[in-house]
């Protein structure tokens, strides 16, 4: 699976393309891009659910990662709350979108790259997932390095776009 630098960097460029391409707004505040990094790492809070009850019970870490909490009921949730307060409550509207779309882009990178994810737990257990880099195959190497590469292109983006600034 995508280690912690693919998520997260992903998650704001993805968000930063949208606010430059689609609303075209050359200020958004900085608050909403630590919102969104968060959110694309978010789902793997659930490592330390494992940690805990692993030490307390000897749980397998397929019984807790990549489960409840690698829904898509949870982004999906907050963008209905986020559309129904936009009128009356706008600032927090923006941070339930941002959220949103970096938590969604957690579960779309985990569900393309590597395995299969139950994304509508717990209405279904069915998984979907393309599982481009399996597991047991290169993966850790290949993370190491995706993390590298993603953070070096993106270090590149930031600076000859001049935003760079923005992040000192």
């Amino acid at each position: 699976m995508p280690n912690a630098v693919t998520h997260v960097i992903i998650a704001i460029l993805i968000v930063d393309l949208f606010r430059k391409y689609v609303l075209k707004k050359k200020n958004f505040p900085l608050y909403l891009i630590l919102i969104v990094g968060i959110a694309g790492l978010l789902p793997d809070l659930d490592v330390l659910f494992y940690w805990v009850l692993n030490v307390i019970r000897g749980v397998e870490i397929s019984a807790v990662h990549r489960l409840f909490s690698h829904t898509l009921l949870i982004p999906f949730i907050a963008f209905v709350i986020a559309v129904g307060v936009w009128t009356f409550w706008t600032r927090f509207a923006h941070i339930l979108f941002v959220f949103s779309a970096g938590y969604t882009t957690h579960l779309i990178l985990d569900s393309i790259l590597t395995g299969k994810l139950s994304l509508l737990y717990p209405l279904t257990t069915t998984q979907y997932g393309l599982n481009f880099i399996p597991f047991a195959t290169l993966s850790g190497t290949f993370y190491i390095g995706l993390d590298a590469i993603i953070l070096i292109l993106w270090l590149v983006y930031e600076y000859f776009s001049k935003n760079i600034k923005d992040y000192v």
